[in-house]
């Protein structure tokens, strides 16, 4: 058992380099996106592009005043034209022969609904380009508005609990999977909690944007809008994943894979008393998420060729 420990790949390395970013920005506490990015810049390293837009990355990435928390180089977008931005930059940098990695880092606000268009388009042509969705659930720097991405029953400032609600009354959009029927050369899942499993798909991702559009989808609990505790974001990151919440799987040119199977999940309900919006939900609310998750699940398993039993 000691020797297998010791030939265990650690996260530092698969670091480039050291962290570009500054020790304190203006993220909230316990915040998982600002942990995202730091992860993703030591392992794209200092020759990273970044783009995004206004949005609860802004403060990290945007900077404030006439200060920046990063030394990468940073082209601020509109939400609708992040992914087409990155199309030019990448065309450019090719043509001029300099070697850079491009990425788009947006909330699933911008990736799902208002940017899904040009995301679409720039998969379709192809375009060496990353682009990470940080999935908090939601709209959370304009006031915790609902996205396509909230799921059912969810409460948020548009999906309110009353009497005559009980929250988000629709599932949220499988954007990871419907990024994958765009036949790109790679498609993962990732999240905080299991630090190795994303460290190796930014190194896949870093490999295969050479051979065309990649697309990284990073389930972050936001402490503030889901009512999770400062401490409590990493450990909602594991109960996603051990409940199948939140499965960890990638696409590599077609072959579908679970990077990180769960041999006895939890409930889905383990999850959900640890996030405040979902406090509200009766048995038969939760029975209607647990039933949607399992479908999602099925489908994945199906094209990963498993068998009802695990088995491949």
């Amino acid at each position: 058992m000691a020797e297998k420990i010791k030939k265990m790949p650690k996260v530092t390395e698969y670091y480039c380099d050291d962290d570009q970013f500054s020790p304190g920005n203006a993220c909230c506490p316990g915040c998982i996106m600002e942990l995202n990015l730091r992860l993703v810049s030591k392992i794209f390293g200092k020759d990273t592009v970044l783009l995004g837009t206004p949005g609860c990355s802004a403060p990290t990435i945007h900077g404030q005043n006439d200060q920046a928390w990063h030394r990468h180089s940073y082209y601020a977008c509109v939400m609708t034209g992040v992914a087409s931005s990155a199309t030019g930059l990448s065309r450019y940098y090719k043509k001029a022969g300099i070697d850079a990695t491009i990425v788009c880092h947006t909330g699933d606000g911008c990736a799902q609904d208002i940017g899904l268009q040009t995301i679409s388009g720039a998969a379709e042509r192809n375009e060496n380009v990353i682009y990470i969705c940080y999935d908090n659930e939601g709209y959370m720097n304009t006031g915790v508005q609902r996205s396509s991405a909230t799921p059912y029953g969810a409460s948020t400032s548009t999906t309110p609990v009353g009497s005559k609600s009980i929250g988000k009354t629709t599932a949220s959009k499988n954007m990871p999977m419907i990024m994958s029927m765009h036949d790109i050369p790679y498609v993962a899942t990732a999240t905080m909690s299991h630090l190795e499993d994303y460290a190796k798909k930014l190194t896949r991702a870093k490999e295969k944007v050479k051979e065309g559009f990649v697309y990284l989808h990073v389930f972050c609990p936001c402490t503030t809008g889901w009512k999770v505790p400062q401490d409590d974001s990493i450990q909602v990151c594991r109960a996603a994943v051990q409940t199948n919440y939140f499965p960890l799987w990638e696409v590599d040119n077609g072959a579908y894979r679970i990077t990180q199977p769960v041999s006895k999940p939890k409930p889905i309900s383990e999850m959900l008393k640890l996030i405040g919006k979902f406090k509200h939900l009766r048995e038969e609310d939760i029975n209607i998420l647990q039933q949607q998750s399992d479908k999602r699940f099925s489908v994945l398993k199906a094209l990963c060729n498993i068998d009802a039993d695990g088995s491949a």
